[in-house]
């Protein structure tokens, strides 16, 4: 009953009315206020309003600080562990996905381009493995068909693949057309499938896929595909952000087209003033801070430009990250998404968690790359 409490708002709402209990526990001590929490929202006011209280959930996790640690030296730890999930998730699964692979393509190359030693071979090889994955899609994309997850995974993939310098071809010419027809009038490209925080809404589907867009449409469809960039540009200045998330992509996108110095000031001053206490941000105003929130946040304002590596607010993120990594190199965050695919090991730690960890990883790794500023 509590799982189902958190997908609809007004059956909470009638149930609150009716005097349900909001703070029955579930076997494992979770409360409806706990499933909410991690989502956020109307749900989880109308339990606050009624008198819910969280669990605190366990810290199944605990994090041994590390001894003179520095952003290199974490950096240095996560970048073996990220490549190496990165070709086991892909040999495990036959299919891409943002969390191991793209976000891990795009981690690589800012390591690369900060003269951090990468491992040439596995970013080779999966560069390839994924282009070939693409080759794979492309009659079935020139018929309409789009691949799981639609233009939001088309947009990282080829996000990841044009950070890693894939040259351009008939492939990435029908992935990135296939892309741009999925755009609505007003500008934006609307979420395929909600599965937060990676797939979190409008503000990151549309600043992907117009740099997806951007990066590779087809010189054939080029004056459509500019005519897109600034509707869409055009449609993100005026978006509001509410999650971490948001600001991140609104920030990205707009960075990535230009011309729009205002409103990505405006954004990262608000960003920056949800820090928390702790130096991190959290993913939502509901729940704690993490390695994910914490390592966006840091990206979208190092990639603002309205602050530099040297700023108060870039220090204290630096220290949430370095106190909060494993000794393995990872960070664990806890997952927030709906499983919609049978669970298996892609090599990473934290079981289930393992695919948000593994994404707040390369956001956090890129984060210190960024803030070391070498």
């Amino acid at each position: 009953m509590i799982g189902q409490l958190v997908e609809g708002h007004e059956i909470v709402r009638t149930l609150i009315a009716r005097g349900a209990d909001v703070n029955v526990r579930t076997s494992s001590g979770e409360t409806a206020a706990s499933l909410a929490a991690v989502r956020g929202g109307a749900i989880m006011d109308a339990l606050v309003k009624a008198g819910a209280t969280a669990a605190p959930a366990p810290d199944a996790h605990p994090v041994t600080p590390l001894s003179g640690h520095t952003a290199r030296a974490a950096v240095l730890r996560s970048l073996p562990l990220l490549q190496k999930a990165d070709a086991t998730f892909l040999r495990k699964s036959g299919c891409v996905s943002c969390h191991n692979n793209s976000l891990t393509a795009t981690t690589v190359a800012v390591a690369r381009a900060a003269h951090f030693t990468v491992d040439e071979q596995i970013a080779r090889r999966q560069r390839t493995r994924i282009g070939d994955y693409l080759d794979g899609w492309r009659e079935r994309v020139l018929q309409a068909e789009g691949i799981p997850g639609d233009h939001d995974t088309m947009g990282e993939i080829l996000i990841g693949l044009g950070d890693e310098q894939l040259a351009p071809s008939a492939t990435t010419d029908a992935i990135a057309g296939f892309v741009l027809l999925q755009q609505r009038a007003d500008g934006r490209w609307p979420i395929f499938a909600h599965r937060p925080p990676l797939e979190s809404g409008d503000i990151e589907s549309t600043a992907v896929s117009m740099r997806a867009v951007q990066l590779f449409a087809p010189a054939t469809q080029r004056a459509q595909a500019d005519e897109a960039l600034h509707k869409a540009a055009a449609w993100l200045a005026g978006a509001a952000p509410e999650c971490t998330n948001d600001f991140l992509y609104q920030i990205l996108g707009l960075r990535w087209v230009g011309g729009h110095d205002q409103a990505v000031a405006t954004a990262a001053h608000a960003l920056a003033g949800k820090q928390r206490a702790d130096g991190g941000w959290a993913q939502l105003a509901s729940t704690d801070s993490d390695a994910y929130a914490t390592g966006q946040a840091l990206v979208a304002l190092l990639r603002s430009g309205v602050v530099t590596p040297k700023d108060p607010v870039i220090a204290r993120g630096v220290q949430y990250l370095l106190k909060t990594q494993f000794a393995d190199g990872s960070w664990h965050v806890a997952t927030r998404a709906i499983p919609i695919q049978p669970y298996f090991d892609a090599g990473f730690p934290f079981g289930k968690d393992q695919f948000v960890s593994a994404a707040a990883t390369n956001w956090a790794t890129q984060a210190l790359i960024l803030a070391d500023g070498k």
